[in-house]
């Protein structure tokens, strides 16, 4: 299996407090978000944001995916309209969907 991990943001969004997977595709749908990080699952997001960017990272809210496939992903050919589309057939298909929220960002595991 190949873990992978993709961080979706966008300006940031009141939370609601039961978020439910709905809630992020509808944002994904109207086009709200954008791709921060598509790649082989990180350790840490340390190892993603830069210590200047967690500042500048208060005004915006972070839906970070965690996922496995049995085949590597060449996420290099993928346009980011070809991941909106992955990354919401994947969601559909998912028999089970942890969403884990903060208030201003939410992490999903599929």
């Amino acid at each position: 299996m190949k873990n992978h991990t993709l961080i979706l943001s966008a300006a940031k969004v009141t939370i609601p407090e039961n978020a439910t997977i709905d809630f992020i595709t509808s944002l994904i749908n109207r086009g709200l978000t954008g791709i921060e990080y598509f790649g082989p699952e990180i350790d840490s997001q340390e190892d993603f944001i830069e210590p200047d960017m967690k500042l500048a990272s208060e005004d915006i809210s972070h839906f970070e995916f965690f996922f496995d496939t049995e085949e590597p992903i060449e996420y290099e050919l993928l346009s980011e309209t070809d991941v909106d589309g992955f990354i919401l057939d994947l969601i559909k298909k998912s028999a089970n969907i942890d969403l884990r929220a903060d208030g201003k960002d939410i992490l999903v595991y599929l």
